[in-house]
């Protein structure tokens, strides 16, 4: 092989390998965009701030309008009314407060656990 030659195979292989790693890191950031800081744990006890005594019925990971939150549900002793507290999954940040009656929990559908036979 000639120098030349061999001078342009290794630029091409630089040139290759940089602009993998160039992608690579693009993508870490996206996936780090998406990423949820907030944990389950971290979500229900800042919930819990808006409740005093009351207690965790369910948490779930959601996205809106390509935002993460978590919809913490919580039951307060003596209540039939359930409080929705949405968390930001990032900086968890209170997003949303909201009372919910008995028939607006009826309204949601129930979510349904398939069995393998």
């Amino acid at each position: 092989m000639k120098p030349k030659d061999f001078l342009r195979s290794v630029i091409l292989i630089v040139g290759l390998s940089a602009f993998g790693i160039s992608s690579g890191v693009a993508s870490d950031k996206n996936e780090a965009k998406h990423s949820s800081k907030i944990t389950k744990a971290r979500a229900e006890r800042i919930a819990l701030t808006k409740v005093p005594g009351g207690s965790i019925r369910s948490a779930e990971l959601e996205t809106a309008r390509g935002r993460r939150f978590w919809s913490v549900y919580i039951a307060k002793p003596g209540s039939k009314n359930a409080k929705e507290i949405r968390v930001d999954a990032t900086s968890g940040q209170i997003l949303a407060v909201q009372t919910e009656r008995p028939e607006d929990q009826a309204e949601e559908p129930p979510k349904t656990i398939k069995r393998l036979a």
